[in-house]
């Protein structure tokens, strides 16, 4: 992988990862329409390292919070939402495998997450704000294996957790945060699962141009999508996600891109 292909990447993972449009998505995307070079296993987990130190900074007052306010319930529905993740990493995991190497099946995974997040949107003006609560164990299990499904290229986790939370009646600006609550052990758990057996000094002999480049690109491309996505939350613009994940979904079969 040369330095340019890095930041690239680092662009597109950092941008879309955070952004209802799922990342593993367009990466699997990317790389079939310009034949890039697939990243090795510990590229990917660079990345996926810079993107989740995005996310504590972004979240820092937030994360800080549950520990300074006691949120020992929040805390545990995280825990909870997290489970079926890494239930379905663990029994699933060669059938997910598969479907990163078809960028077909992506393309109607595209359309799947742009109907979820529609619903998302729709779900925010079908109820009233005194009908909105705080997440729950209830609400959090439901949160949590939608976001199972996100495993999926194409699927968007964010999109997902977003749209169940306010599927279940979580208030917004709560939905938005309890979903990237959920992305820390998500993406630190996907790291951790993808470092075994690696060789670590064989992976930075004369790469760490290239790491350095794919993090720091991704690392600001994730905190901007960030900030993106969090004014189209108080704007309650999350349909324009759907439009162009639908869009694209759709351009993808018909000219099989």
């Amino acid at each position: 992988m040369t330095i340019l292909e890095a930041i690239i990447s680092g662009i597109v993972q950092g941008f879309t990862e955070f952004l209802p449009v799922s990342s593993s998505g367009h990466l699997v995307i990317l790389h079939n329409l310009f034949g890039l070079s697939e990243p090795n296993i510990f590229f990917d987990i660079c990345l996926h390292i810079a993107t989740l130190i995005a996310v504590i900074i972004f979240f820092r007052k937030d994360i800080l919070g549950l520990f300074t306010n006691k949120r020992f319930d929040l805390m545990f529905y995280i825990c909870i939402a997290t489970v079926p993740a890494i239930l379905a990493a663990l029994f699933f995991e060669e059938k997910i495998e598969a479907f990163f190497a078809s960028a077909g099946k992506v393309y109607y995974m595209l359309i799947i997450t742009a109907v979820i997040v529609l619903a998302g949107h729709f779900s925010e003006f079908l109820r009233k704000d005194s009908e909105r609560k705080d997440p729950s164990f209830l609400t959090s299990l439901f949160v949590g294996i939608c976001q199972a499904f996100a495993l999926l290229p194409g699927i968007s986790r964010s999109g997902t957790t977003i749209s169940a939370g306010l599927i279940s009646g979580i208030k917004l600006e709560d939905a938005f945060k309890f979903s990237f609550f959920l992305a820390i052990p998500a993406i630190l758990g996907a790291a951790v699962f993808k470092s075994f057996d690696i060789d670590l000094a064989k992976e930075l002999f004369g790469n760490l141009q290239v790491y350095f480049s794919g993090m720091v690109t991704a690392f600001l491309a994730g905190y901007l999508s960030l900030m993106i996505l969090w004014k189209a939350i108080k704007r309650k613009n999350l349909y324009f996600f759907s439009i162009y994940c639908l869009i694209l979904g759709i351009s993808g079969i018909l000219f099989r891109l």
